[in-house]
């Protein structure tokens, strides 16, 4: 997932970016494993299914986008199955938080609109603990009960919840996975069994796999993809964050592909597999000429398929497609300056809009998968709903009640 765009496209991403870093994997193993998964697929000996007529739409909801999601929402949760605020963490063994940086007025605003529609809520709650906090959580079975307990707690004012555990993954080091592996999965046998035991779901979103083994091209085997999937009722796969600390695509095409042969091969579950979709892109510098200000001066940045079109106009750029990531590309310079010292910058812009979109929607219904989760609301504009509606499974009109009450 990715951090929290400022107004300015050419603002420097700030430290919300936590949980949506991401895997730049070497392009050796992302074509090794597309490989191996193509061969595994090919010798099949009955022929794969026709691609879904239409697949289930998820969605992540993040606070920072609520200005740009609410006025829409009544009308996209008539499409969608589950949506996931994304507005809570889990700050201690007892603890479930709401971020402090989210808007108390839109919360209520939203929860009341999403609870009068008929799409499911599953709020997304993200590990906020250091490094090593969550994994020795779960290490002991003590702790790791508390834990489920607080999250059982938690789910009862929702229809599920999905988790975004990432610190283990990312912040504890590779060396730690072998350790952690099996406790992850008993602390999701125990939190499955306790949240169906009250009728509720349990999501977990995480990043691929890309095939069945624990090597250095396996991608994040830490999760355990072929313990969990029988325990949980759906796994969304973030299929996203190809690159980020140096330009390029964001999810490309063959890389999800073969994102979403590893994870079956891992699982052998389509049905209860969520390819997770990014609505979004990324603006990096890449060169400067000149003497800078000491400060402001800009980093990377996010974009939106809602946002990049005004980049574009403002900084006068020719987007050009491109067809083997199916993602779209430009350049431009940027003059920076204080008034005293300049320079100009040649920043790369890499994102997905509404095509990049229905691409990666069509993957999903070709692989027979439980559902695509669109990441996020607010990073989307009417052209992406113009062209992934015809593919979403059909939901029954609904008469959305007004929002007066939570």
């Amino acid at each position: 997932m990715t951090s929290p765009p400022s107004s300015d496209a050419e603002t420097p991403v700030d430290g919300g970016e936590r949980h949506r870093r991401r895997y730049v994997l070497p392009v050796l193993g992302v074509v090794l494993a597309l490989v191996i998964g193509v061969s595994i697929l090919a010798s099949r000996a009955d022929a794969p299914p026709p691609p879904r007529a239409d697949i289930p739409l998820d969605a992540w909801a993040p606070y920072w986008t609520l200005d740009d999601s609410l006025p829409d929402l009544r009308q996209r949760l008539r499409s969608m199955r589950d949506v996931s605020p994304f507005w809570f963490s889990a700050t201690g063994v007892d603890a479930i938080t709401t971020d402090p940086n989210a808007d108390a007025g839109q919360i209520e605003e939203f929860m009341a609109i999403a609870r009068s529609s008929r799409a499911d809520i599953v709020p997304s709650i993200t590990d906020a603990l250091p490094a090593g906090g969550m994994a020795s959580i779960l290490a002991d079975p003590t702790t790791r009960s508390r834990h489920v307990d607080a999250l059982v707690a938690f789910a009862a004012d929702y229809d599920g919840i999905d988790l975004d555990y990432e610190q283990f993954a990312f912040a504890d080091g590779r060396a730690s996975w072998a350790a952690t592996r099996p406790n992850w999965v008993a602390f999701i046998e125990e939190l499955a069994s306790a949240l169906h035991a009250d009728g509720k779901t349990l999501t977990v979103s995480i990043p691929p796999v890309f095939d069945a083994e624990r090597n250095g091209d396996s991608g994040f085997w830490v999760y355990d993809y072929g313990a969990i999937a029988p325990l949980v009722d759906r796994i969304r796969v973030m299929a996203y964050d190809f690159s980020v600390a140096e330009p390029g695509p964001i999810a490309p095409l063959e890389w999800v592909e073969s994102a979403i042969v590893g994870v079956l091969e891992a699982s052998d579950t389509p049905e209860k597999i969520v390819l997770g979709v990014p609505a979004y892109g990324r603006n990096w510098p890449t060169s400067v000429a000149g003497e800078c200000p000491a400060e402001d001066v800009p980093g990377r940045a996010s974009v939106t398929a809602r946002s990049v079109d005004d980049l574009v106009a403002r900084r006068n750029a020719i987007p050009g497609f491109i067809e083997a990531t199916g993602e779209w590309s430009f350049e431009y310079e940027l003059e920076v300056t204080d008034g005293t010292t300049s320079c100009m910058q040649t920043r790369q812009v890499h994102y997905v809009d509404a095509d990049g979109i229905r691409l990666r929607m069509d993957l999903a219904r070709k692989y027979q998968l439980d559902g695509v989760s669109l990441w996020a609301l607010g990073f989307d504009d009417d052209d992406v709903w113009t062209e992934i509606l015809p593919t979403v499974a059909t939901v029954t009109e609904q008469d959305v009640a007004p929002a007066s009450g939570g």
